[in-house]
């Protein structure tokens, strides 16, 4: 799929894009940039799409995205629709690898944070103690300035790169080196597929989205994606219903409906057929959670 090119501002008198952001719900949508981006979650709830990734995030959240990784934060529905809700809250830095320069980051004392840009191609989720460590200095972050900003920046990326306590989070993503912004059709299509994959979905109101027929929609849809519309529908949530399974202790069956099968025994079934096992075997595997019809 093709996410949309976001273009991150540059400015004269800091070297990186650092935003503190309150709004009633996060409103970018599936994108990606050539800077590296540190989301932190300061207060929100949703599921959040990353490479091949469908994950729920909460609150107190913070992840690392490699240059050019996709991604999408989508707030629950419950928070987006309840304008007496909390704002959605985020600190989010969005950097060049070259923001110190051509060799800073080879130099000796540096590398180690070279090595964790490579690393962050699949992007990282930070794990406890580092979490806790690094949510305290991002609470900083914005009110420096300058030099002082910046040192403590390049301290931040440090502690990142010495720690262990990361989790790669889409581990089968193959990054695409030639992403460009694509055709505002297939934008349009994608957006839509991420808002709306747990509702019903029919491929002529699709194939309309897209300004097409059918017929020539499914061609076009194959020839990005490498799949059937239905196939990328049902991948959507599969892999959201694998999150919920392994977080939370819903029954199969309310986890079924709440990714969009209509009955639990059909999900059941594509569960298996996409997984090699059923919702139940993976629950007990993965998350250890009682088995609940």
């Amino acid at each position: 799929m093709r996410p949309d090119l976001l273009t991150v501002p540059q400015t004269t008198y800091r070297s990186f894009d650092i935003r503190h952001e309150k709004l009633p719900y996060f409103t970018n949508p599936w994108h990606f940039h050539p800077e590296l981006e540190l989301n932190f979650i300061v207060n929100s709830t949703g599921t959040r799409f990353i490479g091949q990734s469908v994950e729920r995030f909460e609150s107190g959240e913070i992840v690392l995205l490699g240059k050019n990784l996709p991604h999408y934060w989508k707030n629950d529905v419950s928070l987006s629709q309840n304008t007496a809700s909390p704002p959605a809250e985020a600190i989010i830095v969005r950097f060049p690898e070259d923001f110190a320069g051509d060799r800073f980051f080879k130099l000796p004392e540096t590398k180690h944070i070279e090595a964790l840009f490579e690393r962050a191609v699949y992007g990282l989720k930070l794990l406890e103690p580092l979490r806790i460590k690094v949510a305290q200095q991002l609470h900083l972050l914005p009110e420096k300035e300058g030099f002082e900003q910046l040192m403590l920046w390049v301290g931040i990326l440090d502690t990142i790169a010495k720690s262990k306590d990361t989790k790669v989070i889409s581990p089968n993503y193959i990054p695409i080196s030639t992403l460009t912004k694509n055709n505002e059709r297939m934008n349009k299509v994608i957006a839509h597929l991420l808002e709306h994959f747990t509702e019903p979905i029919s491929l002529q109101a699709v194939a309309e989205l897209g300004s097409m027929q059918e017929s020539a929609f499914c061609r076009f849809f194959k020839a990005q994606t490498g799949q059937t519309l239905n196939q990328y529908i049902t991948n959507l949530r599969i892999r959201y219903a694998c999150e919920l399974l392994s977080k939370s202790r819903d029954s199969v069956t309310q986890i079924g409906f709440n990714v969009g099968f209509e009955n639990v025994s059909h999900f059941i079934h594509i569960f298996k057929k996409v997984k090699g096992q059923t919702p139940f075997e993976f629950r007990q595997k993965v998350a250890g959670k009682p088995q609940k019809l």
